[in-house]
């Protein structure tokens, strides 16, 4: 069994993609809270994206979001970021023993 897990995908050799400016617009306004929790090289579930922006929240309440966070908001931004290319899907195999059924 696999398991779906999403990366940050706005890097390459520690430099910085170029996108379009729709992209940097969305990462700006909306896409930013996820993008921030993902990361390069290690993939995350959506439930890790959903905890890791709640404690990123919590430590950065100048941010203007408020908890608890709306998982569907979550899963808009990163459905947006996965079609502006800056996040991918990666998939790994599940342990069949802790799959959860």
């Amino acid at each position: 069994m696999l398991q779906v897990k999403y990366v940050r995908t706005t890097h390459e050799n520690g430099r910085f993609l170029p996108f379009p400016t729709e992209a940097y617009q969305f990462w700006r306004e909306h896409g930013w809270i996820v993008g921030e929790v993902l990361r390069l090289e290690q993939g995350m579930t959506f439930a890790e994206i959903v905890d890791a922006c709640e404690e990123f929240l919590l430590e950065h309440p100048e941010s203007g979001l408020l908890l608890p966070v709306e998982e569907p908001h979550l899963a808009w931004c990163l459905i947006k970021l996965l079609e502006l290319g800056m996040a991918g899907v990666v998939t790994e195999p599940v342990d069949p023993t802790k799959a959860i059924e």
